[in-house]
C-alpha cells in the first residue's frame, strides 16, 4: 500500500475532523475567491460602461452623481441642462457623436430613457457597432419605445406590445401612471452587457409630452395660466464622445466655465469611486478572509499534531517493519497536503458558485454583467499562496514524526 492511499484512508477513518478542517479550510477560500472575482469582474464592468462615452454633460451638481445617474441608471442627475446646449456641443467639431437623454419615468422600476435615434449609432472603442436589434426596429414615432434585452426578458414584453409609463425614476406605492401616453414596443436590442439592457429607451419628444401636459394640469388645478408651450425643454444630461480622448480635460473646463452645467469623465468619477468606496470595503473583506485563512492553517496544525500524538504507537509499528523516517513524516505531509488541497478546491467552488447565484441580482440591480466562472490571476496567486500556507503548517507535525524513536513510543504507549 503506497503513502497516498494510506493517507486517504486514515483521512476516512477520522472523517467528522477532516470534514470540519476541510470546512474551515474552505470558508476562507471561498471569501477570499468571491471577495477577489467580484472585485474584478466589478471592475472589468464598471470600466466597460464608462469607456463608452468620453464626457458626460449636465446640471450642475456631484459629477459621480452624473455619471451614476446618465450610465448606470443607478442615481438621480443633479439637474437638467437647456436643450440648446445640446444642439451646441453637437455642432462642435471637437465631437465625434452627441445624444442627448431625458429622464424622469419608469416601467416597473426600469427607466425610461428619452433620446434620439441616432443615439443607437454609438459604436465601441473598435468602432463596431454597440447596440445591434434583436428584433424589430428603432423607433420611428413619438411614443414606440426599443427595450434592452434585460428588460424585455424581466417583463415579457414583445414587439407590437403597449405598456403605461409611471412617473418617477424608481417604483412607489401609488405612483401616478400615464395612462393618457401608452407606449408601444418598436424593437429589443441585443444583450450589450452593460447597464443599457436595463433601459427602455423612448423618444425624447414623447418625455417632453408627457410632462408638459402634467405641467399645463397642475396649473389649472392650481389656477395659474401657463404662457407658451410649458417650461423652456430640457435634457438630464448630454452623452459625448469626441474626436479623441485626449480633449476631455480641455472641454472639461470649457464646458463648466462656458454654461450653467458641468462635465464628467465617467472613466475617472468610476475610478475615483473605486479607490474611495469600494476599495476599502474590499480591503476589509480581503482582511477578514486572511484571518480565516490563518485560522483554518492553525486548524490544519493542530489537527495533525494532536493526530500524530494519538497514533504513536501506529507510527512506531511502522518504523519497526522497516519503514524510514521520511516515509513517516510523508505520510503526515501528504495528509496535510490533501486536507489543504480539499479546503482550496471547495473553497474555489463555493466562492464562484456563490457569485453565480448573486449574479443575477447584481444584473438586476446595477445592470452589470458578470462571468462568474472566471478566475483571474490576482485569484490563482491568492490560492497558491494558501495552499503554501498549508504546506508550512504541515510541515512542523512531520518533522515532529521524523524526529521520533520508534522504541521509545513503543515503551510510552505500552
Amino acid at each position: 500500500m503506497n503513502l497516498l492511499s494510506m493517507a486517504c484512508r486514515y483521512l476516512r477513518f477520522r472523517w467528522l475532523v477532516t470534514t470540519l478542517t476541510v470546512a474551515s479550510i474552505a470558508l476562507g477560500a471561498a471569501l477570499v475567491c468571491a471577495v477577489l472575482a467580484l472585485r474584478y469582474e466589478s471592475d472589468r464592468a464598471l470600466s466597460r460602461d464608462a469607456g463608452l462615452y468620453d464626457l458626460v454633460v449636465g446640471g450642475k451638481g456631484s459629477p459621480l452623481q452624473l455619471v451614476l445617474a446618465s450610465v448606470y441608471h443607478l442615481d438621480t442627475p443633479p439637474g437638467n441642462l437647456p436643450y440648446s446646449d445640446y444642439e451646441r456641443l453637437r455642432r462642435d467639431p471637437r465631437v465625434r457623436w452627441a445624444a442627448p437623454i431625458g429622464l424622469g419615468d419608469n416601467y416597473r422600476g426600469y427607466r425610461i430613457v428619452g433620446t434620439e435615434p441616432h443615439f443607437f449609432d454609438l459604436t465601441d472603442r473598435e468602432d463596431e457597432p454597440f447596440f445591434r436589434i434583436a428584433r424589430g426596429r428603432i423607433f420611428d414615432d413619438r411614443f414606440e419605445v426599443v427595450l434592452g434585452s434585460q428588460v424585455a426578458k424581466a417583463t415579457g414584453l414583445d414587439v407590437g406590445d403597449q405598456f403605461f409609463g409611471t412617473h418617477g425614476l424608481v417604483p412607489v406605492p401609488g405612483g401616478e401612471v400615464h395612462r393618457d401616453f401608452p407606449y408601444q414596443v418598436s424593437g429589443i436590442l441585443d444583450t450589450t452587457g452593460t447597464a443599457q439592457d436595463r433601459a427602455i429607451f423612448a423618444t425624447l419628444e414623447s418625455v417632453w409630452e408627457i410632462h408638459e401636459t402634467e405641467e399645463r394640469l397642475h396649473s389649472a388645478i392650481q389656477g395659474n395660466a401657463l404662457l407658451g408651450n410649458g417650461s423652456a425643454r430640457e435634457a438630464s444630461a448630454v452623452l459625448l464622445r469626441l474626436e479623441t480622448p485626449g480633449l476631455r480635460l480641455w472641454m472639461t473646463d470649457e464646458i463648466g466655465d462656458r454654461s450653467d452645467g458641468i462635465a464628467a469623465v465617467p472613466i475617472n468619477e468610476i475610478l475615483r469611486f473605486q479607490r474611495g468606496v469600494v476599495g476599502p470595503v474590499q480591503q476589509s473583506l480581503l482582511a477578514i478572509a486572511a484571518a480565516v485563512v490563518m485560522v483554518a492553517c492553525l486548524t490544519v496544525f493542530i489537527t495533525l499534531h494532536q493526530a500524530g500524538e494519538r497514533r504513536r504507537r501506529d507510527i512506531a509499528i511502522l518504523r519497526s517493519l522497516g519503514a524510514v523516517r521520511g516515509e513517516v513524516a510523508a505520510l503526515v505531509f501528504i495528509e496535510g497536503l490533501i486536507l489543504t488541497g480539499a479546503g482550496v478546491l471547495v473553497g474555489l467552488l463555493m466562492g464562484h458558485g456563490g457569485l453565480a447565484l448573486a449574479s443575477g441580482a447584481i444584473r438586476d440591480a446595477t445592470g452589470l454583467v458578470l462571468e462568474p466562472w472566471r478566475i483571474p490571476s490576482v485569484e490563482l496567486s491568492a490560492l497558491g499562496g494558501m495552499l503554501a500556507c498549508g504546506a508550512i503548517a504541515t510541515l512542523f507535525p512531520a518533522i515532529a514524526c521524523y524526529r521520533r524513536t520508534p522504541i521509545a513510543d513503543l515503551q510510552l504507549t505500552d
